[in-house]
Parts: C-alpha cells; structure tokens; sequence
C-alpha cells in the first residue's frame, strides 16, 4: 500500500529544496518538477533564430535538477531571467528529459506552471561504459574510436608515466599497476515544435575517452590465537597474512560533441561547410573550462569541478535557443564532471591473477 506522503515528509522535501536565490518556490509534491521559479515582473521576448545572445546559467535551488538562465552576466536579478531549463524523468540513471521553457505560461492545459517549450532534450542519464584493463606498456586503446574527425583538436597520447605522474605523489612502495581505458559514447535528441532549426532532426552525439591506473600494495596483517588456561591465558601470534589494496585515480581524457543529422548519422554543416564537431581536454590536462565552438563560447570561473555559473555567448546565425540547450548539456550533463561521477573502473582485487580485454 503506498500512500501520498503526508504534510511533514513534503515539507521536510520543500526544505531540503530551498532555493538558491530568492523567489523559487517548491512544488515537489505535484508536478515534473523540482521548483516553480517566479517569472520576471516583465518577460523577456524570445530571440530571434538568428540573434547572438549572453546568458549566465545558474542552478534554480538547492539540490535541484533544473536552471535559469539569466540575461547578460549576473543571476541576482530575477528580472533578467529568460529561460527555464527544466530536467525531469528518471531520477536513478534512466530516461530523462530537459527543456527550455520561456515565462509564457498558461498554454499547458496540464501544467499551468510551465512556459513554452523552445527546445527539448531527450537523452539517458547514465550511459554505458566500456573498459578495457591492460598491464604497464600494454597494447593502448584497442577498441575502436567512435567519434568523429575533428581537425581542430589533436587527442592526446599520453604514455603511462604520464597518469603515474599526473596529480602528484603516491605515498608508498607499490606492487605493481594497472590501467584501465575506457571510452563512452552517448546521445541526446534535440527537438523543437516552434522552433526551425535545421529544417530536419538532430542530435548530439557525445563521445568520451579516458584513462584509470589503479596501484597496488600488499598490507600485512598478524594472525593471533588464544593459547593456555585461566591466568595463563595469553593472545599469540602464530603467522600473517597478506591481502591487497590499491589506490586509484581516474581522468577523462577529452570529450567531443557532434550536432548529427537523425538520419545519416553524420555531423551537420555550419555556413562555412565545416562539421559541427567541438572536442574538449578532459581533467587529465590542467585546461580549464572555457573553450569556443562553433555555435557558443563558454566562461567559467574555477577548475574542472568548479560549480561556478558559466556564462555563455552565442553565435550569430545560429538559433540561440538551440545552443544554450547544447551548452547546458556540454557544461552540466556531459561535463568532465559528470562523466567522472558516473564511470566506475572495474579494477580487480588481485592484479597478479587478472585476466586482460575487455568489459
């Protein structure tokens, strides 16, 4: 028997979804969605498919799902919000959705909260991760590369050294090592019903590659029996023994976007013929997060787990609508961040009996 939960378990959820600036209300009880931001005392107009725009992408409570984008750099003034990006489905690695809605609301006979949708995306929230573990100097990635060509970016080759090396000191004598490629490729519809687009349906593809090492020691451990009567009664040692740990560190290497035609499968052209494919260093170089694509740049304070704001510029012929969505997915859901959170090396317990390929 499962019952609505009562008025305490909703207003403990409401408070643990307290927002983040003033002016979110809750609605968790009812509803796809996390909070009901308050719409500007003054909408602002969609921009035109064309138009450049500056927005500034900011979470809309605490704990929440979904984000506002502000007009221009800051996310103090509620008047300058101009979009909604409300993520809802699955909440445990399954389907999900993520919209754009502008503060037009009132056209949804089942959800008078929500704004008009510009742009949508549908995508899988934990995708699938291919291994492959391998010894020191071990043949590198042997599966297939199943990204796409970009000339603007040359993918990194580091050796093994490089991630022994990478990120500091180890603090003990070591065994042995082993790593771990692995690389990931997922998608995420882009779709619009007022919006024109590209005139056909699109997708973003989204292609990862990295690399784990996993070190390991062996710890000794003293084996001790009871021996004797009563008084004499003593604790003995009487032998080790010997079990493995390991320490791991794990780095994406490079992440890229393709904006692919739904029915060829292949990148879409700009204006200047080049395909739309952007690729970006992951957390195994010391980039940051500020990097140019065809159709937006993005600004953000701090380092690869930064949970600063990113502002975002648009390109000029390009909808805008559209990139900011793009851009929410590249900098939010498949950020380095995020990919590192949902990859979990299978590294083995004892590296000395572990069978090499893939998984």
């Amino acid at each position: 028997h499962h019952s609505r939960p009562g008025g305490l378990v909703c207003w403990i959820l409401c408070f643990c979804l307290l927002p983040s600036s003033m002016g979110a209300l809750c609605s968790c009880c009812c509803g796809t969605r996390d909070v009901v931001p308050d719409a500007p005392d003054v909408i602002i107009p969609d921009p035109e498919e064309d138009e450049q725009i500056v927005v500034t992408i900011d979470q809309a409570a605490i704990a929440s799902r979904d984000y506002l984008a502000y007009r221009g750099l800051g996310t103090e003034d509620r008047n300058e919000r101009w979009f909604f990006l409300n993520k809802s489905g699955s909440k445990w690695g399954g389907n999900v959705q993520m919209e754009v809605e502008n503060f037009v609301r009132g056209l949804d006979p089942n959800d008078e909260n929500k704004g008009q949708v510009l742009w949508r995306s549908d995508f899988i929230d934990q995708p699938f991760f291919q291994q492959q573990l391998r010894d020191v100097g071990g043949s590198m990635l042997q599966f297939a590369f199943t990204g796409f060509v970009d000339s603007m970016f040359d993918r990194p080759h580091y050796d093994d050294g490089y991630y022994i090396s990478h990120g500091g000191g180890w603090d003990r004598d070591y065994r042995t090592s082993l790593f771990l490629n692995w690389n990931m490729r997922t998608e995420a519809s882009l779709s619009s019903t007022v919006r024109k687009g590209f005139g056909f349906p699109v997708k973003l593809v989204v292609y990862a590659q990295g690399t784990g090492v996993a070190r390991y020691f062996e710890v000794e451990e003293p084996i001790y029996e009871e021996r004797g009567e009563g008084e004499n009664r003593q604790r003995v040692q009487v032998g080790t023994r010997r079990r493995w740990e390991r320490h791991e560190r794990e780095y994406v290497d490079f992440v890229q976007f393709a904006v692919c035609d739904v029915a060829s499968g292949q990148p879409v052209v700009d204006q200047f013929g080049a395909a739309v494919v952007f690729t970006v260093h992951g957390d195994s170089t010391d980039w940051t997060n500020n990097y140019a694509t065809k159709f937006f740049d993005v600004q953000q304070r701090g380092g690869w787990f930064t949970k600063d704001p990113p502002t975002i510029t648009t390109k000029a012929g390009v909808d805008p609508a559209l990139a900011l969505l793009i851009a929410h997915l590249c900098t939010k859901e498949f950020s380095t961040a995020q990919i590192k959170s949902n990859f979990h090396p299978r590294f083995p317990y004892d590296p000395l009996s572990a069978v090499f390929g893939f998984f």
